[in-house]
């Protein structure tokens, strides 16, 4: 109603009005929470969106009153002194005259409406909810509440009445024609990669195969085999659930995982998130449907960590552990420090646990070799790839080439052994614990962006994309609210095509309003494991960097004492180095043997396995250790005090910690926003009697 003079202008609108009458009516109070919270702010109360849900569903929610004025340079405001909305006389005119041009009124006064409610909500919550009589709206309120109403709801038909004008005795009705022109549209996420010029990766490791005749494509699909074997370290038997068919009864280990609050995600969840970053990377290579089945990540193609495949020592030194086959048949067992496979191979001079990546890299070779420069050929030949460059990333092998040329202070990282019954040589290879961690952050920051960045941007009604089967995957056995919200949100893109007035809102670009909440719920959901295993894994790492196992033989070598798979360690681009080298050579002896070119030379598992021995045992490696050093002389000098590195290791470790600390409270909090609409605190709200008025009067 307007309190307007006898001959005065009136307008009025219910437009807004129904349209959320419509949607309230049309899904149950945690939906409609669901939805609208997260548009008008998280941080009011359930309750005030239950009040508003219920008087619309029962028609008793007071529409806001209209005023006509000539005094705004806007369309419409919304005025809170006095709860009116002033719509502009010449706008009037303009829809009345010009119905194509009717649609951006239609728009102001349903973002003005937004506003009106956002007032109320704000005014029915706590005095602390409203510090000033005119608190600061964010802008995107008023878009995000009319693409909300306006892509959950039936599409509204051209030629409905949205709104009437009164003037000296003749009422117009102003009705909504197709508009002439969107309104402009909005900047989308941009995407890349890079970690700066001086560090490398797998990937830029195996840009040595193109120098032996792979082309891209080939050298992509190599790749992905290797990339599998970096994300099989995310299946980790601290992170997943366990299965039924383990070899271990399970009753002791679910009593400890309960006792020890270890937050756990299923094996099924974790790998349908790597395969949708494997269409994201590889998707060059799944243009059709036989070659995406071919990059289908599957937990069988996908695996579980197990140190050979990093070429990582297997120990563990917690006494309590779990035995991981508890967990998952496919996770290896135990390996404590006084095992055997910690002792040293006399004529190798290597820990006797390198027999075993050895053996699998040899494995995969020749299977790729058998198979041939197929998908599945490429790939086993990226796994076995895997384990040769993490040798030179894992291993001392770097610290004894320098020590063999004559940088004898160069720490080796183990202790010297005497006797030569037990090692050829003094000073053994050794590889790290604790290999996993790098992982963590691949995954979990660029998560969000990954699962807001549907690749299919234009489905047709009924289509499901990779993306939406993913996300009904993580979705699958949490709170059915989530579910439903999902769902609901799928069948509203159905609607899209038919829904001219929501792609006008949007630029016409933009087909689906993402369910917000469901998605960032799923996102921390996942995050909040992998986070909590990664500050634990953080300060496990920070507790061993105390030792020295230069000097102690009872303090075994860390994955952050070795590891050079960051530029932040002296010896990177030095290991990178010898890397690049030895995929080289074993890239041109697989090529040869796919194309049948000198079938008398040497296998590509023969000249890996060559690769994988003590520095004191070969010289392939002595001109291009040696020039390094007379180039980098303050990089090797790093490397020979403890301090120097421990100060680098602390550093990073810090800095990784307080990102996982940061990052871990931010997922905490999503995660009882949205509890909060699930559980029983919510519930116990909504079911209240709702005799009394509502917050606002």
């Amino acid at each position: 109603m307007t309190n307007q003079q006898p001959d005065a202008p009136a307008f009025s609108s219910t437009f807004a009005l129904e349209q959320l009458q419509k949607l309230a009516s049309a899904i149950d109070l945690q939906l409609f929470t669901h939805l609208f919270r997260p548009v008008f702010g998280s941080r009011l109360s359930p309750s005030l969106f239950m009040h508003l849900q219920r008087q619309l569903t029962a028609k008793t929610f007071n529409n806001p009153s209209y005023q006509v004025s000539n005094d705004i340079t806007e369309p419409c405001i919304y005025q809170r002194e006095t709860r009116q909305i002033l719509v502009q006389r010449k706008t009037i005119a303009q829809a009345i005259d010009q119905p194509a041009e009717a649609a951006p009124l239609m728009l102001a006064l349903m973002e003005a409406f937004a506003l009106y409610i956002h007032d109320l909500l704000l005014h029915g919550g706590t005095g602390a909810d409203t510090p000033d009589s005119n608190p600061a709206v964010p802008a995107d309120i008023t878009k995000a509440f009319v693409q909300t109403l306006l892509f959950y709801n039936e599409p509204i038909k051209v030629g409905s009445t949205f709104a009437t004008f009164s003037e000296a005795g003749t009422e117009h009705t102003l009705i909504l024609s197709p508009p002439t022109s969107p309104p402009s549209r909005q900047k989308r996420f941009a995407a890349g990669r890079g970690h700066g010029l001086n560090s490398f990766g797998h990937q830029s490791i195996e840009d040595a195969l193109e120098t032996v005749g792979f082309s891209e494509a080939e050298r992509k699909a190599i790749y992905f085999g290797n990339w599998l074997r970096d994300y099989s370290q995310l299946i980790d038997p601290k992170i997943v659930h366990p299965v039924s068919n383990a070899q271990i009864d399970t009753t002791e280990i679910i009593k400890a995982i309960a006792a020890r609050e270890l937050p756990r995600i299923s094996r099924e969840k974790l790998t349908a998130i790597v395969d949708l970053f494997a269409l994201k990377h590889f998707h060059s290579l799944q243009q059709t449907p036989e070659e995406r089945a071919n990059y289908r990540v599957t937990p069988e193609l996908l695996g579980v960590y197990r140190a050979h495949e990093h070429i990582d020592n297997p120990t563990t030194l917690d006494r309590e552990a779990f035995d991981p086959r508890s967990i998952d048949p496919d996770f290896t067992a135990l390996v404590f420090p006084e095992d055997k496979l910690n002792t040293v191979l006399p004529k190798r001079s290597m820990k006797r646990y390198i027999r075993r990546p050895i053996t699998y890299m040899i494995k995969q070779l020749e299977a790729a070799k058998n198979e041939g420069m197929t998908a599945k050929g490429m790939r086993l030949f990226g796994e076995g790839l895997h384990v040769l460059e993490d040798y030179f990333a894992h291993s001392n092998f770097v610290e004894l080439s320098l020590r063999k040329l004559g940088h004898d202070k160069v720490l080796p990282w183990t202790t010297r052994i005497e006797s030569r019954d037990i090692s050829r040589h003094e000073w053994p290879v050794i590889t790290g614990m604790f290999g996993a961690l790098d992982i963590v952050g691949s995954v979990s920051d660029p998560l969000a962006e990954l699962l807001y960045g549907d690749e299919k941007a234009d489905p047709k009604p009924g289509e499901r994309s990779d993306f939406d089967n993913v996300m009904l995957i993580l979705l699958k056995g949490e709170d059915r609210y989530l579910f439903d919200a999902y769902d609901l949100y799928l069948k509203a893109r159905d609607n899209v095509r038919n829904n001219g007035f929501y792609q006008w809102v949007t630029g016409m670009k933009d087909t689906a309003k993402l369910p917000r909440k469901a998605i960032d719920h799923v996102i921390n959901l996942i995050r909040k494991p992998l986070l909590n295993w990664a500050g634990d894994h953080i300060a496990t790492l920070q507790i061993h960097l105390e030792g020295d196992p230069n000097t102690d033989a009872n303090v075994l070598a860390t994955h952050s004492h070795l590891a050079k798979d960051h530029d932040t360690h002296p010896f990177h681009s030095l290991a990178v180095i010898l890397a690049a080298q030895a995929v080289k050579d074993v890239g041109r002896a697989m090529r040869n043997h796919w194309m049948k070119l000198g079938e008398e030379l040497d296998g590509p598992e023969i000249v890996a396995e060559r690769f994988i021995v003590h520095p004191n045992d070969t010289d392939w490696f002595t001109q291009t250790v040696d020039d390094w050093a007379r180039k980098n002389p303050e990089k090797v000098r790093q490397g020979e005090s403890i301090e120097t590195l421990r100060q680098l290791q602390t550093e990073e470790l810090e800095h990784e910690l307080k990102k996982v600390q940061d990052a871990l409270k931010t997922a905490v909090k999503h995660i009882e926003e949205t509890e909060e609409l699930t559980g029983t605190s919510f519930w116990s709200i909504a079911n209240l009697s709702d005799a009394g008025p509502a917050p606002w009067g």
